[in-house]
């Protein structure tokens, strides 16, 4: 929701921007519905559409853009620490693509300040414009609801560990052939922990 909010004030301010979208494959489906949604009103209105970008990334020899098929190779889920799955399949991409130096505009709400960090790496800055207009997560919604579009779901991935219980239950409930797949990950994942005698983890799936 934050990064439509703040690509509908750039473009109520005229700024001269490039918005990137990271296809990592796992995004729930009704991302991918807004998206495509989304896509269309930025055509039928003259705008830049969303640059769409897909991470490539090697495990034993073979090509992965879907970070689930990615981590089903390895038996490995993602986790809270440390990120790899955001660092391989959401910011290595962007990183490689854009043309530096560069401002990279992060859609952190005012609400959420403690989580912008100042850094300067590899030629990229990065900003929070909504941060910088004093906009929370109530003004995100406003700004949306004002040009005319519905409120999308919080974005991320379904084998997000992240996820809240309700979040699961939704899975389970509305996607149960994505929630199906998570399971399976968590348990592979288990399964080669215990040949390694490590204790086993868990996406907090409910099945």
């Amino acid at each position: 929701m934050n990064s439509v909010a703040m690509m509908l004030m750039l473009l109520d301010q005229k700024d001269d921007f490039e918005a990137i979208f990271v296809d990592h494959g796992t995004d729930w489906p009704e991302t991918y519905e807004y998206f495509d949604m989304f896509q269309g009103w930025l055509k039928d209105r003259g705008h830049r559409q969303i640059t769409v970008l897909r991470p490539t990334e090697t495990a034993y020899g073979e090509a992965f853009q879907n970070l689930y098929d990615y981590a089903f190779a390895y038996s490995m889920v993602p986790r809270r620490r440390p990120r790899w799955c955001t660092a391989k399949f959401k910011l290595k991409p962007i990183v490689t693509y854009v043309e530096k130096p560069c401002f990279m505009m992060i859609g952190i709400d005012s609400g959420e300040i403690n989580r912008a960090e100042i850094s300067y790496e590899d030629g990229i800055e990065n900003r929070w414009p909504l941060i910088e207009n004093e906009i929370n997560r109530a003004g995100c919604e406003e700004i949306i609801k004002a040009h005319g579009l519905p409120i999308p779901m919080k974005s991320g991935c379904y084998i997000c560990p992240f996820q809240k219980k309700s979040q699961w239950i939704s899975l389970r409930k509305n996607h149960p052939c994505l929630f199906k797949k998570a399971v399976e990950l968590e348990n592979k994942n288990n399964k080669y922990r215990a040949l390694k005698n490590k204790k086993p983890t868990s996406l907090k799936t409910i099945a």
